[in-house]
């Protein structure tokens, strides 16, 4: 390989791991091993060869149904403006977002749900964002190597920290689902210990499971269909969508770092926050102990 094209991929991965390293920092209470990390970012890496299959293999079906709607003119076939979008934004929504977005959300799920390291509230932040960066580093690489320095610089402030930012919404509710699991958890303890009441009603993380994957896939797809329609509207509404994503998640990355607890003392706090009155039989208890 030529030195230029030795630094072109060098330019490309530089982003992902600059961003891996600045969320690695971040947490604080019970630094995740590395070796879990780097599984993580290496089945982001590989996610990208079936992401691209699924793509081919949506796209063409999606293109197959909309041929249907589409305007013969000099024998060449053209959809209408309305229909040009709603084309644009199914095959991004779905064939691009739901695809990259659900395979990054199957590693992080099948890979930590039950790993004995996924114990505080900040771990299922840096988990996404190391799938997802791992994604972005090697497409980062395709792309960079075929449009040159010019898109390794516009990538770089934009596509890859738009990988982390999606997955920064993804960890973020995976990490609540995580947290409503625990507390749920315990208040069922705490009924078969005659505490609470039979039917109080439990925490449950399901919806924010179902967050986790719903709300990456339209910032994605939106994302996306921004970047796509040629006009001055989306373009505005691209640049103003990807300032918000800046102040937000890396706001987000602040705030949960800094209210980083272990799962059980969340937990614990969200079920007293619930049931004050388990603050005086938990402090009696703990008094108990120490005797």
């Amino acid at each position: 390989m030529t030195l230029n094209t030795n630094l072109l991929i060098c330019a490309a991965l530089f982003p992902a791991i600059a961003l891996c390293i600045y969320v690695f920092r971040k947490d604080r209470v019970d630094k995740e091993p590395l070796d879990l990390l780097i599984k993580l970012f290496v089945l982001g890496v590989v996610s990208c060869f079936p992401a691209a299959m699924l793509e081919e293999m949506l796209i063409g079906m999606i293109d197959k149904i909309f041929s249907a709607f589409t305007l013969a003119t000099d024998g060449e076939y053209y959809f209408t403006s309305a229909m040009y979008r709603i084309y644009t934004a199914i095959e991004y929504f779905i064939g691009v977002a739901l695809v990259e977005e659900g395979l990054k959300w199957l590693i992080l799920f099948f890979v930590t749900r039950r790993n004995r390291n996924f114990n505080s509230l900040f771990d299922g932040l840096i988990y996404a964002v190391f799938v997802s960066l791992g994604f972005a580093a090697l497409e980062n690489v395709f792309y960079v190597l075929e449009y040159g320095w010019g898109n390794a610089l516009m990538r770089a402030v934009m596509s890859v920290p738009g990988h982390m930012f999606f997955a920064v919404l993804m960890g973020y509710y995976y990490s609540l689902w995580h947290m409503y699991e625990k507390a749920g958890s315990q208040e069922h303890l705490l009924k078969e210990l005659g505490h609470l009441p039979g039917d109080a009603k439990e925490f449950s993380g399901r919806r924010f499971i179902f967050l986790s994957l719903l709300i990456p896939i339209l910032a994605h797809g939106w994302y996306n269909y921004c970047c796509t329609i040629d006009t001055l509207i989306a373009a505005v509404m691209l640049y103003a969508f990807l300032i918000f994503l800046y102040i937000y998640c890396f706001g987000k990355i602040r705030r949960m770092s800094k209210d980083d607890a272990d799962d059980n003392t969340y937990a614990t706090a969200m079920v007293i926050k619930k049931y004050p009155q388990l603050r005086e039989l938990l402090r009696t208890a703990k008094e108990q102990n120490k005797q």
